[in-house]
């Protein structure tokens, strides 16, 4: 049977004895770090169209991991414009910076005032143990999203859904080794402990999980895995007697690890 290519971030992962998600967090929250007002993290766009991230009181903890360190800031358009020859552009512009131990307000510096969406990354720790790229040829992890238009947030939330449907994909397949010995006495409980509570069993590959979760189905030897978009419209990923098929445009192809990072 034919398998999704998995970036190597998402095997690192998955090998999973020592990992334990935690009961209050969706599947891809513990990979795409996504802050918004209710965190305590606000973007405010000026007039040049320069974005600046305000982190308040209740993301103290949150700025500690990036207080006072090198960093690169980022922001981009993630919504395609037509470029006139029938293809479709977006991009993004980084810069780096040493931010201010003390909290307050942090300049992005990339001034268009169409971004939509901004990112914060730095060097990677051995703490890490997951790590979200801006880009597919960066080595730094991002720390922080933000979402400055409605239109960027739909993206990366659609980038989350992408992210899940992988791993549901994955993970079935480890789920089913004898030789990984994973926890768990059926395969719900083994797919839970590995991508946490928000997995649930579809009955057939045409049912559809609740809102924020994210559903599989399998027979043994065919499989479907299905997420629903915050507009409700339904994703999935699908091997049916060795033939695969999807309807989320950036699993289109078997080899795309641009899904695995922000922009």
């Amino acid at each position: 049977m034919r398998r999704v290519k998995i970036h190597a971030f998402c095997l690192t992962l998955l090998a999973f004895a020592a990992f334990a998600p935690s009961a209050n967090a969706a599947v891809a929250d513990h990979i795409i770090p996504l802050y918004d007002a209710s965190d305590g993290v606000r973007p405010v766009q000026k007039s040049t169209g320069e974005v600046v991230l305000h982190f308040g009181p209740k993301a103290a903890k949150l700025y500690k991991t990036i207080g006072g360190k090198r960093v690169t800031l980022a922001c981009g358009t993630v919504t395609g414009e037509p470029d006139g020859d029938g293809f479709f552009s977006t991009g993004h512009g980084e810069s780096t910076d040493t931010l201010p131990k003390r909290r307050g307000a942090v300049r992005m510096y990339e001034s268009n005032p169409d971004l939509e969406l901004c990112a914060i990354a730095s060097k990677r720790v051995k703490a890490d143990r997951t790590c979200f790229p801006l880009t597919e040829d960066s080595k730094l992890c991002t720390r922080v999203i933000v979402a400055v238009r409605p239109s960027g947030l739909a993206y990366i939330q659609a980038r989350a859904r992408t992210v899940e449907l992988s791993l549901t994909v994955l993970t079935l397949g480890m789920a089913d080794s004898p030789a990984l010995k994973v926890p768990g006495a059926t395969r719900l409980e083994k797919m839970q402990r590995m991508l946490g509570p928000d997995v649930v069993e579809l009955t057939t590959p045409d049912d559809t999980p609740p809102a924020g979760k994210v559903g599989y189905w399998t027979d043994g030897k065919n499989l479907a895995a299905v997420a629903l978009l915050a507009d409700g419209t339904r994703r999935f990923v699908r091997f049916q007697d060795e033939v695969y098929s999807t309807n989320d445009p950036a699993l289109m192809g078997l080899d795309n690890d641009a899904v695995f990072t922000v922009f």
